[in-house]
C-alpha cells in the first residue's frame, strides 16, 4: 500500500487553494462584485464542502480508497468552474461545485494517508499536511507572478484542473494497489473497535480540530491587517506576514513528521498550542513590525503541529471500515472553525481593536492546551493506544 498518491493529493490541494488566494482580486473583478456581494459569494464553497464531507466519510466504508480518483477528478472539473463566471450568483455556484468536491477530497486523502499509518505502523500525517502547506505557499507566490505577466484566471485555474487531472490518474492505480494489498473497503476488524465511548472521544478531537483551525484561518486572514493597520507598514510587509505564518507551518509540520515517532500526539498538541499562545501575545503586544513577525512564525510553527495530530489520533481510533467516518467528522468540524473565524475575529475587532482579537485567539490557545491535555489523558482507549504505541516504538514487550 502506497501513500505517493495519496500525498500527491494533498500537494495538489494546496496548490489550488494558494492559486485561489491570489486570484481573489481578479476574480472580484471578473464577475464585478460588490464587498458584501463577493463575501457571500465566497461562503458558498463552505456551503457545499460540509455536506459532501459527511458523505464521503459513509461512503469510505464501500467504496474506500476509489473515492480518492473520484473526487480528485471532480475536483478537477470544479475549479474551471469561476472561469466562466460573470456574475456573483454564478461564482455562488461554483463555489458550491468547489467546495463539494474540495470537502469530498480533503475526507479521502486524509483516510487513506490514515490506512497507510495503520497498515506501516508508521507517523505520514505531519509529512502529509506539511505538504498541503508548502503547496500553498509556493501556488500562491507562483500565480502573483503569472498576474504579473498577464494570466489571466482561467488560464491559472486551467494548469491548476490539469494537475488535479493528473493527480487523479494516478490515485487510480493507487486504489487499485490498495484493494489487492489489503486496504479495508468493508468487514474488517482491527484492535480497537469504534463503540459509543470512541465516537465520544472522536467528537471530542473534533471540537479541539475546529479550535485549532480556527485560530490558524484567523491569523492567515487577519496578520496582513494587523500589521498595516496596528504598526504602521505598508502592503509589501503586510502582505508577507501571511507568507511567513504559512511558511512557518510548512517548518513545524515537518519538525512534527521527525518528531512524531518520539512524542506522543498528547504532547505535540497542548506543545504547539501552548507555542501558538506565546506567539500570539507577542503579535498582540508586538511594538514593531519585527516583533510581530517573529510572533506569527511561532504562531505558525506551533498551531501546525495540531491538526494532523488529531486527524492520526481519529485514524488510528477507528475501525477501517469506518476510518472515513471518523475523519470526515474532523474535516467537517474543522471547517466549521473556519466558518467562525473571520466573525469572531471581526467582531472582536470591532469591539476592542485587532490587538485585543488577537490576545483572545491566545487565550484561546492556551484552553486548547489544557483542554487536549486532559481529552488524550482521560480516555481508557487512548491510554491503551498509546502504551501501544510506546511497545512498537521501543520493541519491548
Amino acid at each position: 500500500m502506497s501513500a505517493r498518491w495519496p500525498l500527491v493529493c494533498f500537494a495538489a490541494l494546496g496548490v489550488f487553494w494558494g492559486a485561489w488566494a491570489a486570484l481573489l482580486p481578479d476574480i472580484k473583478s471578473q464577475v464585478a462584485a460588490a464587498d458584501a456581494e463577493f463575501g457571500l459569494a465566497l461562503l458558498a464553497a463552505g456551503a457545499g464542502a460540509l455536506p459532501a464531507m459527511l458523505l464521503t466519510g459513509r461512503l469510505w466504508r464501500r467504496f474506500g480508497w476509489w473515492l480518492l480518483p473520484a473526487s480528485a477528478l471532480g475536483f478537477s472539473l470544479a475549479c474551471l468552474g469561476p472561469s466562466f463566471a460573470s456574475a456573483p450568483w454564478q461564482l455562488a455556484l461554483a463555489l458550491a461545485g468547489i467546495g463539494a468536491a474540495s470537502g469530498a477530497l480533503d475526507v479521502a486523502m486524509n483516510a487513506a494517508v490514515s490506512d497507510v499509518e495503520a497498515a506501516r505502523r508508521a507517523r505520514l500525517m505531519y509529512g502529509a499536511h506539511a505538504l498541503f502547506s508548502l503547496a500553498v505557499l509556493l501556488a500562491s507566490v507562483t500565480t502573483g507572478v503569472a498576474r504579473e505577466l498577464g494570466a489571466q484566471p482561467g488560464h491559472v485555474l486551467a494548469v491548476v484542473a490539469a494537475i488535479l487531472a493528473v493527480c487523479a490518474l494516478g490515485a487510480v492505480t493507487a486504489a487499485q494497489s490498495s484493494a489487492v494489498h489489503g486496504a479495508p473497503l468493508a468487514g474488517a476488524t482491527s484492535p480497537i473497535a469504534l463503540a459509543a465511548s470512541g465516537w465520544k472521544i472522536v467528537g471530542v478531537l473534533a471540537i479541539l480540530c475546529a479550535t485549532g483551525l480556527l485560530i490558524e484561518d484567523a491569523v492567515q486572514n487577519w496578520s496582513a491587517l494587523h500589521l498595516e493597520r496596528e504598526l504602521g507598514t505598508g502592503p509589501a510587509v503586510g502582505g508577507a506576514a501571511p507568507g511567513v505564518f504559512a511558511g512557518a507551518m510548512f517548518v513545524g509540520r515537518t519538525l512534527g513528521q521527525r518528531l512524531g515517532d518520539r512524542l506522543t500526539e498528547r504532547a505535540l498538541v497542548s506543545g504547539g498550542a501552548s507555542g501558538a499562545s506565546i506567539g500570539l501575545i507577542v503579535v498582540a503586544a508586538a511594538p514593531t513590525p519585527a516583533v510581530a513577525i517573529g510572533g506569527l512564525a511561532l504562531a505558525g510553527a506551533g498551531i501546525a503541529l495540531v491538526a494532523p495530530a488529531l486527524y492520526a489520533r481519529a485514524g488510528r481510533l477507528a475501525e477501517p471500515r469506518n476510518r472515513g467516518a471518523a475523519i470526515a467528522t474532523l474535516t467537517f468540524f474543522g471547517y466549521m472553525g473556519f466558518v467562525v473565524g473571520p466573525a469572531l475575529m471581526g467582531g472582536l475587532a470591532a469591539v476592542g481593536g485587532l490587538r485585543v482579537a488577537i490576545a483572545a485567539l491566545a487565550a484561546l490557545a492556551v484552553a486548547l492546551a489544557v483542554a487536549a491535555g486532559v481529552a488524550f489523558r482521560g480516555s481508557p482507549q487512548t491510554n491503551a493506544l498509546a502504551a501501544g504505541e510506546q511497545l512498537l516504538r521501543t520493541g519491548r514487550g
